[in-house]
């Protein structure tokens, strides 16, 4: 590998690197803003939620590796054009396949294993993970992680509870409000109690206090004391959507799956654009290049062939959607979703050498 090439995949490298971290750290603060409910409405540890934001990573890197390599190629050639590195290179007789073809496919390669791995491993089993720690903390109901002292918090909508200290599994000074029954609501009034898991089974034990229970019928309050309650908590745990979705399925049983005959549309869809996603990797990096094909100098502005190229390149990301959506209602296009990518890139190739020389 020659010393211009190295110099050349340096140049894209930290310029993708810059806008993916970017583009991924904006896209993650989003989502984690978005799910931060979590920590409100569900009352899950700080250490819970960052654990399940940091899954969502793979899934957005994904989304965002294209548009960075497209990005910062543009900005590459756009810099070594305005540098005049590539009127003095050209000048000195430098292949032009050498200069841009060689490095553009050889970081794009990379890019394209990178992309593979996320594709069919990595964002699977984050995706996958994520789903379990959805299905863990909204059934978890109560435990000592979600109580705060002299707070109110809602568990499940039934459920408030005030606290006045706690120590570890201790409590002591406490208020619950239970509405599960609305024409019946109770209210537990405790000096002490403690979270106890016995046989699977979570409740929580309450000592000397007493229960008010309210019928709204009769408008009557009728009251009941207690040295030692069991507060069973099974019953306020909320039952979460156990259904698993195509793309947080893991690639192999996919797989297993087809093989069995025992797949669905959304699945063997799922399957065959994990590999196909990839292959668009290369378009990107290939596309910035017809921005020569579209100005006729050196020191032309770049400004109505960026705009152009960015166009298209729009089209194409608009194109991988859409193919991937009809996949999913059809899956007799699979072969035609492989032949798409594959057929921009000859033609790219083609549009570049047509006149059998890289640039006009």
């Amino acid at each position: 590998m020659s010393r211009l090439t190295i110099y050349v995949i340096k140049e894209i490298s930290s310029s993708f690197l810059f806008s993916a971290i970017l583009m991924t750290g904006i896209l993650w603060l989003g989502q984690s803003l978005r799910h931060l409910d979590l920590l409100t409405t569900d009352n899950v540890e700080i250490s819970a939620y960052f654990s399940y934001v940091f899954l969502l990573l793979p899934k957005i890197f994904q989304l965002t590796t294209p548009i960075a390599l497209f990005i910062s190629i543009l900005f590459v050639l756009n810099r070594l054009r305005s540098d005049s590195e590539l009127i003095i290179l050209w000048a000195s007789g430098k292949s032009n396949r050498n200069i841009l073809i060689k490095p553009i496919l050889i970081f794009s390669s990379l890019i394209f294993v990178i992309l593979i791995t996320l594709s069919v491993y990595l964002t699977p089993y984050s995706l996958n993970e994520i789903r379990h720690k959805i299905t863990d903390i909204r059934s978890s109901g109560i435990h000592s992680g979600i109580l705060k002292e002299r707070k109110f918090i809602s568990p499940v909508k039934t459920l408030t509870i005030f606290l006045q200290e706690i120590n570890g599994d201790k409590i002591s000074g406490l208020l619950i409000h239970d509405i599960e029954d609305p024409s019946n609501p109770n209210t537990y009034i405790a000096e002490n109690g403690e979270l106890v898991v016995e046989k699977n089974n979570r409740f929580l034990r309450l000592y000397n206090g007493n229960i008010q229970i309210l019928d709204k019928e009769n408008k009557k309050i009728s009251e009941i004391s207690f040295k030692s309650y069991d507060l069973n908590l099974a019953r306020y745990q909320k039952k979460e959507n156990e259904w698993i979705y195509a793309d947080e399925l893991k690639t192999s049983i996919i797989i297993d799956k087809i093989k069995n005959n025992d797949y669905d549309n959304e699945q063997f869809a799922e399957i065959n654009n994990r590999f196909i996603s990839p292959i668009y990797i290369f378009c990107f990096s290939l596309l910035p290049l017809l921005i020569f094909k579209l100005s006729r100098r050196p020191d032309e502005n770049w400004l109505i062939p960026i705009i152009t190229i960015s166009t298209f390149g729009f089209i194409i990301k608009i194109l991988e959607i859409g193919m991937a959506n009809l996949l999913i209602d059809n899956n007799s296009f699979y072969l035609i979703n492989y032949l798409i990518p594959s057929g921009i890139i000859v033609l790219i190739i083609f549009l570049l050498y047509r006149d059998g020389r890289l640039f006009v």
